[in-house]
C-alpha cells in the first residue's frame, strides 16, 4: 500500500489580543503555505515537530528568535524555507512575536 504523507501545521500565535485581525491572518497564511514537508526528508521517513518563533522587525521583514526541532536536517530546511519568506504585513504586526509549530508525519 502507498504510503500517505501528512503534514500538519500547527498555528500557535503570541503577541497581543488586539492583533487578532487581518494581518496575524495574514502572517499565520503565509507561515502555512510556505513551509513544506522537505522532499529528501519526506523519502528518508524523517518525522518530527519543528517549532520557530519568529519577530516581525519591519513590514517586510521577519527574523527567526528560536527554532527547535530534534532534527538537525529538518531544523535547518524549515529555517531556510522562512528566510526565504518575503511578505507585506501590516504595520501594526512590526515589533510583535509569533510562534509556529508544524508536525512533519510520514502515515502509512
Amino acid at each position: 500500500m502507498k504510503a500517505v504523507i501528512l503534514f500538519i501545521a500547527l498555528f500557535i500565535t503570541t503577541g497581543p489580543v488586539v492583533l487578532a485581525g487581518n494581518g496575524e491572518n495574514l502572517l499565520d497564511r503565509i507561515m502555512h503555505r510556505k513551509i513544506s514537508y522537505p522532499e529528501s526528508l519526506r523519502e528518508k521517513g524523517i518525522e518530527t515537530t519543528v517549532r520557530v518563533k519568529v519577530y516581525v522587525v519591519a513590514e517586510n521583514q521577519i527574523e527567526i528568535i528560536e527554532i527547535a526541532s530534534d532534527s538537525e536536517e529538518m531544523k535547518a530546511a524549515v529555517e531556510k524555507q522562512v528566510q526565504q519568506i518575503k511578505i507585506s504585513v501590516p504595520q501594526n504586526l512590526v515589533g510583535n512575536t509569533f510562534t509556529y509549530t508544524y508536525k512533519f508525519q510520514v502515515q502509512k
